[in-house]
């Protein structure tokens, strides 16, 4: 049962848009909806440990800390020039730790290559 709660979510989440994004009396446009908004209300808001479900150390990107203010930037708007720094030195930071990542992988696949090599030349 572990797909249960996001099933539930994404249902939810369908439910909050149509009913926000229905016309106002008299009127036949339908209201925008801020989609953020959306997920903040389908989750619950806050839990005890003052975070936000499904979205982890990047919380604070969407929603001001320890309230349910949309923070810095809406789907209709852009992030500010802080928050594109932040990001991208989060990513400089992910793309160097990929590279050592993979630097080590291939010296293991090296070091496995060569017990093989020490092995079968064992067994000769």
């Amino acid at each position: 049962m572990p797909f249960a709660y996001p099933f539930y979510l994404q249902e939810k989440i369908k439910s909050l848009r149509a009913e926000r994004s229905r016309p106002a009396d008299g009127s036949s446009t339908p209201q925008s909806v801020d989609e953020n908004q959306l997920f903040y209300d389908a989750v619950g808001g806050r839990n005890s440990k003052n975070r936000i479900y499904g979205l982890g150390s990047s919380q604070d990107l969407f929603y001001a800390p320890s309230s349910n203010t949309i923070a810095h930037f809406s789907n209709s708007s852009h992030p500010n020039s802080q928050d594109y720094e932040k990001l991208q030195t989060e990513l400089e930071v992910m793309k160097e730790r990929m590279k050592e990542m993979d630097a080590m992988q291939q010296r293991m696949k090296d070091m496995e290559n060569l017990l093989a090599r020490m092995a079968d030349n064992q067994n000769q």
